[in-house]
């Protein structure tokens, strides 16, 4: 059960109706509230793909190549994974939800964190790694707030120069809404999930999943101005969510989970990554190395722990 708006708190900037009544007998009349509304989010009805198409979509996030805490061992028991495991015989589609690499200059003393310190390598090295996928598996790869892009969002997919490195990867921009067979995907880094946590009592980082919900009640990904998210004043806003999604994921707290709300599958994916100074020192422990596999025509999920 979700809190009502009013004990869970309204997010700065998000349009919200109420209903109540006018006071009688003022000079100018008063509307005392007596409810607040979202927008309606109804029953939401998945888009299957078909028999013959019963494919399977892998997610994961925040791999951060280049920090000394990747962790590359797990990383060779997935490949070791994709390659032999009869689940992974079904997987066509490898979704990474930004923060591919660790960057450069992201935080101060960042480079004491590094074990690659060039970006440009970072990246190529992202690249080697993937190939060890095997090729019946195609890419999709969304920037995040550690890539080598614009920090402001929506974000553009990354420089021409960066994807020349890579084989069977689409690169799209940060958030993305695409369809696999007939399933509608909407795939957004989740930096907004920082203002949602500091903003609403139902939303910690621990359950990411909350925040998720919060965007999709509220038909949008970030709807704070001048907060933790930076957002471009694009003529059109793009973090609007036009259209319910059949799956939805995010990324970016290094958290996991995979849950239904009202007929949407959401997916907060896996970070590769362990448990950074940052979030010892918050006393936060990330779910790291668990790849989430979701089948496009019976939408069965699957967790593969490779810690």
């Amino acid at each position: 059960m979700s809190l009502h708006p009013s004990l869970d708190g309204l997010m700065d900037d998000e349009i919200v109706g109420v209903s109540g009544n006018f006071s009688s007998g003022e000079r100018e009349p008063i509307l005392w509230v007596q409810n607040i509304h979202k927008p309606p989010l109804g029953q939401h009805s998945k888009s299957q793909a078909g028999e013959e198409s019963a494919v399977s979509a892998a997610f994961l996030s925040d791999v951060h190549l280049g920090s000394k805490t990747f962790l590359a061992p797990q990383w060779e028991k997935m490949v070791q994974w994709f390659k032999n495991d009869p689940l992974a015989k079904t997987v066509k589609y490898f979704v990474l939800t930004g923060d591919g690499v660790d960057g450069v200059g992201i935080y101060p003393g960042q480079e004491r964190h590094l074990a690659i310190t060039d970006l440009f390598n970072q990246y190529g090295e992202l690249a080697r790694m993937l190939e060890d996928i095997p090729d019946w598996v195609d890419v999709v790869m969304l920037p995040g707030n550690h890539d080598a892009v614009r920090p402001a969002e929506p974000q553009p997919a990354l420089d021409p120069e960066v994807q020349q490195d890579y084989s069977n990867t689409t690169f799209v921009g940060n958030p993305c809404d695409f369809s696999l067979h007939g399933v509608r995907i909407l795939s957004y880094h989740g930096k907004s999930i920082d203002d949602f946590v500091a903003t609403l009592r139902s939303v910690t980082y621990s359950k990411p999943e909350m925040a998720m919900r919060a965007m999709l009640e509220r038909r949008h990904l970030a709807p704070s101005w001048g907060g933790k998210t930076p957002l471009s004043p694009e003529p059109e806003d793009r973090m609007v969510i036009p259209v319910v999604p059949d799956i939805f994921v995010t990324g970016h707290v290094h958290g996991h989970f995979v849950g239904d709300h009202k007929g949407t599958l959401m997916v907060h994916s896996s970070t590769w990554q362990d448990q950074t100074d940052f979030q010892r020192m918050l006393g936060f422990q990330p779910k790291p190395c668990i790849l989430t596999v979701v089948n496009l025509h019976t939408f069965a999920t699957e967790s593969i722990d490779f810690v």
